[in-house]
């Protein structure tokens, strides 16, 4: 099986506990959740630009996955009235040194809701077994980022409210307001969520997560099971307006796709010299080549991402480029590329429906201390 090395990337890149050990290499089907490849990159990376204030049966979705009624708004406006403001004040200050954290937690949401649901199990370092958690898969370790992000806002609410606000809250309302940073109408959070008492690889790893490698039925059943249509998916994939991907994820495109030796047929010769300028030397070492942005604005939630599908024909994925190319899905890349204000809207609609997949309420499930362990 081809390898790739795979740097810290946009979406998917956290940052580990720094004891936790890589391997050297990562196959080529490593999950990239979003469908993305690429992620924003780690603190060594220069930051981004600070935003301003298969078959006929996949088009036909299944129903949402357990949407659950009993997330509200204003779910701690008795328990802890604050906590919204202290989500939106911790990550404002993280965003002002840090503007790759926008794109870093709206794919840590992703990750964490497409495998078991929206419960916080991405978080967890170790498993009360001894399985392998989610967060030492393969489809995760090396290329998420943001729980680090999410420990320093939840140590803020556990000062202000002990015990109150799960890790899973946290994390969407923390993505919640990566995404009004990103440019998108301000709405208020849902609350309610609890957090896993476990977390396992192997569920991560059992289909659960798309392949950079994938092609559109693939994509289009992954994104079908979780209760997404394939223009909902197009729109969830508009993730890629934020963030960066590292040249080893999409090198092969550009120097040997396929094993032929020549760029991918699919990216014009402007593009592929565009990428060789950045991307000089195949032979790079991980985590060594430069970040690449997806867009022209890697801070900002807008259409560019689908503009430059349209107009230049630019993808760093393959995953991506199979939204332009195939006859299911590039309808509605034109339809985003023409109109920002409604790519924002749905995408936003979209992200509130992602962050209530399979949640636990009620008294299912706890409210974690510390979002790495359980209590």
């Amino acid at each position: 099986m081809a390898r790739i090395i795979l740097t810290s990337l946009l979406l998917f890149h956290f940052v580990l506990i720094p004891s936790m050990a890589f391997p050297s290499a990562i196959p080529h089907g490593i999950g990239l959740g979003f469908g993305y490849g690429g992620g924003i990159g780690d603190e060594n990376d220069p930051p981004l630009p600070f935003p301003p204030d298969q078959e006929e049966q996949a088009d036909e979705p299944q129903q949402p996955i357990n949407v659950n009624a009993n997330l509200k708004e204003g779910f701690y406006s008795d328990s802890c009235p604050n906590a919204e403001r202290i989500v939106a004040d911790a990550l404002a200050d993280i965003v002002r040194t840090n503007p790759n954290a926008i794109a870093n937690l709206i794919r840590l949401q992703f990750h964490d809701c497409f495998v078991v649901g929206c419960d916080a199990s991405i978080l967890l370092d170790y498993s009360p077994a001894g399985d392998k958690v989610e967060k030492s898969s393969m489809f995760n370790g090396l290329l998420l980022k943001g729980a680090d992000l999410i420990d320093d806002i939840k140590r803020k609410l556990e000062e202000e409210c002990p015990g109150v606000v799960s890790c899973a809250d946290t994390m969407a309302f923390a993505t919640n307001e990566a995404m009004s940073l990103a440019g998108l109408p301000r709405q208020p959070p849902l609350g309610g969520r609890r957090d896993s008492l476990y977390s396992l690889a192997t569920v991560a790893e059992d289909n659960n997560l798309p392949l950079p490698n994938w092609n559109a039925d693939q994509m289009i059943e992954l994104f079908n099971r979780k209760g997404f249509t394939p223009e909902e998916m197009v729109i969830l994939l508009g993730a890629h307006s934020v963030g960066a991907a590292h040249c080893d994820v999409f090198m092969e495109r550009v120097y040997n796709y396929k094993n032929t030796f020549k760029p991918d047929p699919a990216l014009p010769l402007p593009v592929v010299d565009e990428l060789k300028q950045i991307c000089s030397n195949p032979g790079t070492p991980q985590f060594r080549n430069p970040p690449v942005n997806f867009d022209e604005t890697p801070t900002l939630l807008d259409n560019l991402f689908f503009k430059d599908m349209v107009e230049k024909s630019k993808t760093l994925l393959i995953t991506d480029a199979h939204l332009i190319g195939d006859p299911r899905t590039a309808p509605v890349v034109k339809q985003m590329a023409d109109d920002v204000g409604l790519f924002q809207k749905r995408f936003a609609e979209l992200m509130i429906r992602l962050s209530a997949m399979n949640v636990l309420t009620g008294n299912d499930g706890e409210v974690r201390k510390i979002c790495r362990s359980t209590n």
